[in-house]
């Protein structure tokens, strides 16, 4: 089907529960200090203590912060957790399951190497699964590539591997099926963008001279609230929030983001986990779920 690119009839129509013009998904990326680590092993350094500190803010403050903004508002999130974090804070990762938050796939240590193999993506698919059900208790549904980077093959593994959807493009504000292949699997993509990531308007680093922002939050919920307002005004679309523990869970961002989601449950946004939104784009579009 084709649709025209005028920014309000440019999705496939689907039609969210409740009559909700636009389907919200707070994501987590819980790296903790791997994001840091794999960020200047891709660069051929490595981090120092500043840094190494920062990241392990997330699962010793930070996390509880933002786990308690969600209990106070009665929403369910979606953590993408990295199979070595799993190895390194389990008490914290367990945390997330028992509050009845979703846990997807992102990655082993969070490496975001260019130019690997397919054996190599499979592998560490495999470890990263294990991880992650052994404390679920079953393989997640969900992944998310490492900086948000994938393969030519990462689509067709996850189709043979059971998920139901990515979270990793960057190309549509609505969610949609990947092109069909051997595989004979629906695999739903929810992507997001860069302007509704905290990473963009927080991370400040003197070791890398091209990140350093610091936004002051009214700014950062002035563009999160415009952007949730447009698309919701559109209809059929999703928002995509990409949030980190280290990140968003300072004391007054967290605060903050507790005003995004009062803000997101009057315009009338259905917030919902990324699974439950991926089932329900596969119903609406007659996939196998």
């Amino acid at each position: 089907m084709q649709f025209e690119a005028d920014g309000k009839t440019n999705g496939p129509g689907i039609r969210w529960p409740g009559g909700a013009r636009v389907a919200v998904m707070l994501t987590f990326d819980f790296d903790a200090e791997f994001l840091r680590i794999s960020r200047a092993e891709s660069k051929g350094t490595k981090i120092g203590f500043t840094d190494q500190s920062r990241g392990e803010y997330g699962p010793h403050t930070g996390l509880a912060r933002c786990l308690q903004v969600l209990e106070a508002h009665g929403v369910k999130a979606t953590f993408f957790v990295p199979g070595a974090v799993v190895e390194r804070y389990p008490e914290q990762v367990k945390r997330i399951h028992a509050a009845g938050h979703e846990l997807a796939a992102h990655g082993y240590l969070h490496a975001s190497r260019r130019g690997i193999s397919e054996e190599e993506e499979q592998a560490i698919l495999e470890k990263s699964e294990a991880l992650l059900e052994s404390v679920t208790g079953k393989k997640p549904v969900g992944h998310r590539g490492p900086e948000s980077i994938i393969h030519p093959f990462t689509p067709k593994l996850l189709r043979q591997r059971g998920y139901l959807y990515s979270s990793s493009m960057k190309d549509r504000d609505w969610a949609y099926l990947w092109p069909q292949d051997e595989t004979g699997r629906a695999l739903v993509e929810l992507p997001g963008d860069v302007m509704l990531d905290d990473f963009t308007y927080y991370y400040f680093t003197f070791s890398d001279p091209a990140v350093r922002s610091m936004y002051p939050n009214r700014q950062v919920l002035a563009d999160w609230c415009a952007e949730l307002d447009a698309l919701a005004q559109e209809g059929d679309k999703i928002f995509v929030l990409k949030l980190h523990p280290q990140m968003i869970g300072r004391s007054s961002r967290a605060a903050m983001l507790g005003d995004f989601i009062a803000h997101a449950k009057s315009r009338g946004a259905w917030i919902a986990t990324c699974e439950e939104v991926a089932r329900h784009v596969l119903e609406w579009e007659g996939g196998d779920a």
